[in-house]
């Protein structure tokens, strides 16, 4: 389900799940001390006019630990900087977003995310509610 204020005619609505790579690195007293290479979860929503990102901050196997049956507020695990939405090909803001998920069959998660903008490259101002469903074993590994 999307919806997306102040846009009309919204085509082609699709989900793209990748896996990605990123690093977390630490240090102290300005040399690095600690490098952790991870596998993590990016979303992109998308239609014909927008498109909504925001990667994980962490591992796959994180949502493994997650409860079945309990909504938690997933702002947590959002890669800080990573989260953009664009609108008719402008460049992309920041918007202001609440996810919630919940694990309700195994491996099968639902989340609903709720985001508003506060500027826009064209003076409007946005807000959306974006609701899906994935299987994490499509994004495991052996």
């Amino acid at each position: 389900m999307f919806k997306i204020a102040k846009l009309e005619n919204v085509k082609n609505e699709k989900i793209n799940i990748e896996i990605i790579n990123h690093s977390h690195c630490s240090f102290k007293d300005g040399k690095k001390e600690k490098e952790d290479n991870i596998k993590a979860l990016s979303f992109t929503i998308s239609g014909d006019n927008y498109s909504l990102s925001f990667t994980l901050n962490c591992s796959i196997n994180k949502l493994l630990e997650l409860p079945q049956y309990e909504t938690i507020n997933f702002n947590d695990f959002l890669l800080g900087g990573e989260t953009w939405l664009n609108i008719n090909g402008l460049n992309g803001v920041e918007p202001e977003i609440n996810i919630k998920i919940t694990r309700y069959i195994k491996n099968k998660y639902i989340m609903n995310a709720f985001f508003y903008t506060e500027y826009s490259y064209d003076d409007n101002v946005y807000s959306g509610i974006i609701e899906f469903t994935f299987n994490l074993d499509d994004y495991l590994t052996n």
